[in-house]
């Protein structure tokens, strides 16, 4: 269990929220890690020469790292001075600077989570929010899938005897993050037998053989339909990330056996990993939303198509193979949001980071509301329960908040509570608030649009920051999207107009009016 600390609480609920694959996009994890993002600037100095990224880029790229360098405590400061004045310097492929960098990256690396346990136990105030998402980026970045974090921290807070404070459940995330990757053998079946003339490769089984293996490692073979298999050797954090890392693997298979032979192959909806007990599934979700098509009872609608439905079509391969849907993902943004006078400057997910920021207040508000009316002895529930409207329940809670009403939650509390916190700072200065909620998307869609040019352009699809960025930016080009969709079909307003009304509304807002922030893009 955890220490009783309010601080150390937040955190911990803050964290199983980052690893939940039920968490909502408001309440997501939105941005990579300092050593990530480091990692993904020497690739991108790297591809300037060839014309993949452009100069001013990468300026941005290393400008903005800088920046937030300053307040990350898993930095001793000599390094991240020394960073940041070369972070500050023309970067170049054999430069100076770039071994440099490279060095100082791999040092941080191998320090981080470390360093800030040191800084939590020192009692170094820092806010828990920030101190979550610096730990939850930097052990995603490691490798390590969010349902085996979500596990792994879930036994320490429940069923562990030890009572941790912050600082050494830290240092297990450590020891966690240094400990080098495993050796895994997973099994992934398929429907169709391989067909080959000749002697097939030393991964493939037959079905008798795949038959063989589920007996030999104690799976119930019974119920699953299958032809044969691929059996592979994988190197992976943990079994979840293996069971993922296999099936890239043998999708680029598939591919190669598409294109070369006409043949085509699909493997089951689950993987089977040697010493984990029960299959794994397969099943790729990377939480793109756009509930407007069914509130807006528009899911089978058809007609003329437009620039809203292609988009649509083109959110729909998010959850295909990381080099298929950042060019899908990226095309759907600039389907909605390139404007004619735009040239070479690629603005359209500045747009759209307009509309994920205007729609954050309202959603979190109309969850927390609803949360409330499920709360017996909650404060504004009858209140809430006299409202007609969505925007009325956000108002009234949002209201509860400003005055700030004892309000009472159900199990998880404290991240309810975290999320009363971020709202409060959000109705006390909307403008600044709003502004750091929008830099998180420009940032992630950013990254996006980088990693399409290095697919595109480059044909590097193993690029350190490809899995990262659809992570990170999926959930919100979908609650972006979703925000379009509603103004199209319930208004008729166009993508542009309603970014451009997003934008200006941003720039408008006074602390004086907090609750303006529920018609932003009314």
């Amino acid at each position: 269990m955890l220490e009783s600390k309010d601080s150390s609480q937040r955190v911990a609920a803050r964290l199983l929220e980052f690893f939940s694959a039920r968490t909502a996009w408001f309440r997501g994890l939105w941005e990579v890690g300092t050593v990530l993002s480091l990692r993904e600037l020497l690739e991108a100095v790297e591809a300037v020469p060839e014309g993949v990224l452009a100069d001013k880029a990468v300026e941005w790229l290393a400008n903005e790292l800088s920046r937030t360098l300053g307040p990350d405590e898993g930095i001793a400061p000599q390094s991240r001075s020394l960073l940041q004045r070369l972070l500050g310097s023309p970067l170049r492929p054999r430069s100076g600077e770039l071994p440099a960098v490279h060095r100082l990256t791999e040092e941080i690396d191998a320090s981080y989570l470390t360093r800030w346990a040191g800084q939590l136990a020192r009692g170094v105030p820092v806010k828990p929010e920030r101190v979550a998402r610096a730990v939850a980026s930097h052990l995603l970045d490691a490798g390590f899938s969010p349902d085996f974090l979500h596990r792994w921290l879930t036994y320490r807070l429940i069923h562990s005897t030890q009572t941790y404070r912050l600082s050494e459940l830290l240092e297990d995330a450590h020891v966690l993050a240094r400990t080098p990757p495993s050796c895994f053998q997973v099994l992934l079946t398929v429907h169709n037998a391989l067909g080959l003339q000749g002697p097939p490769p030393r991964e493939w089984c037959d079905a008798p053989t795949v038959s063989k293996w589920f007996l030999a490692n104690g799976f119930d073979a019974a119920h699953v339909r299958q032809s044969g298999g691929w059996l592979l050797t994988v190197h992976a954090r943990d079994a979840f990330a293996a069971a993922e890392r296999a099936s890239e693997t043998v999708e680029k298979l598939f591919a190669r056996l598409l294109i070369g032979t006409g043949h085509p192959m699909r493997h089951g909806e689950h993987a089977y990993v040697e010493g984990i007990p029960r299959p794994l599934p397969l099943r790729r979700h990377r939480r793109v939303e756009v509930r407007s098509l069914e509130r807006q009872d528009q899911l089978f609608a058809s007609g003329p198509p437009s620039r809203v439905d292609a988009a649509f079509e083109l959110l729909g391969q998010l959850d295909a193979p990381a080099v298929v849907a950042v060019a899908a993902g990226w095309a759907a943004i600039e389907a909605l949001l390139v404007a004619p006078e735009d040239g070479q400057k690629s603005p359209a997910g500045d747009r759209l980071a307009s509309l994920v920021a205007c729609s954050f207040p309202r959603a979190e508000l109309t969850l927390l509301a609803s949360l409330q009316v499920r709360s017996s002895g909650s404060p504004p529930r009858e209140q809430l329960l006299r409202c007609a409207s969505n925007h009325e329940r956000a108002s009234v809670m949002g209201e509860a908040i400003l005055q700030a009403w004892p309000l009472t939650w159900a199990e998880p509390v404290w991240s309810h509570r975290a999320a009363v916190a971020r709202m409060e700072g959000v109705l006390k200065d909307p403008r600044k608030r709003l502004k750091d909620v929008e830099g998180y998307a420009v940032r992630a869609f950013r990254r996006l649009y980088r990693q399409r040019n290095l697919v595109l352009h480059g044909g590097k699809t193993n690029a350190v920051a490809l899995r990262a960025s659809l992570r990170t930016a999926a959930p919100l080009i979908g609650a972006g999207i979703d925000r379009i969709a509603h103004a199209w079909f319930r208004h008729g307003v166009q993508p542009l107009e309603l970014a451009v009304k997003a934008r200006h509304r941003l720039d408008l807002l006074e602390p004086k009016e907090p609750l303006a922030v529920l018609d932003l893009l009314e």
